[in-house]
């Protein structure tokens, strides 16, 4: 068995853009997002513009803050300031429950961004690109919802066996 590589590796096709610091804040109960840190954790290049990452993070941040809602002001009941001070496990020295929030509104904004650049081409091989931009979706909305989940401390499991 062999492999002839036909094409040769490439660099990334748009450098990383300098987003200037630029952040998205929301309530100060939650952490705020960075866009160089959702860039390298999502590894998304040059080829995202900083205006449109932005829109996309701040669609995500207002998704899950009104998903949480409720929540969050059962923390605020309790004393709770912020998600960063509710008990929960750290992880590299951060709660989990802010890496958790962090990973949901990654994950959202990644699959609105891929849902915004899928292909319309109606040939084959588009379409079969169009099908693997959906099950990374999928993906995506399930790892959302798995963080949202997780953060409530509920069961990931949506369906109930009677």
């Amino acid at each position: 068995m062999s492999l002839v590589a036909t094409e040769p590796v490439r660099p990334p096709s748009d450098p990383v853009p300098d987003d200037g610091g630029a952040k998205v804040e929301s309530l100060p109960f939650w952490p705020v997002i960075s866009l160089a840190e959702l860039r390298r954790a999502m590894r998304l290049d040059g080829q995202v513009t900083t205006d449109r990452l932005m829109s996309r993070t701040v669609e995500a941040v207002a998704h899950i803050n009104d998903q949480l809602f409720l929540w969050r002001q059962v923390q605020i009941d309790a004393g709770y300031e912020s998600l960063a001070e509710i008990p929960a496990s750290p992880v590299n020295g951060e709660s989990v429950k802010v890496w958790r929030y962090k990973n949901a509104v990654y994950s959202l904004t990644k699959a609105l961004l891929i849902e915004g650049y899928r292909d319309i081409d109606t040939t084959s091989k588009g379409e079969d690109h169009a099908a693997a931009l959906s099950t990374q979706i999928d993906t995506l909305w399930r790892d959302l919802r798995w963080s949202i989940r997780d953060i409530q401390d509920e069961s990931r499991g949506l369906a109930e066996l009677v």
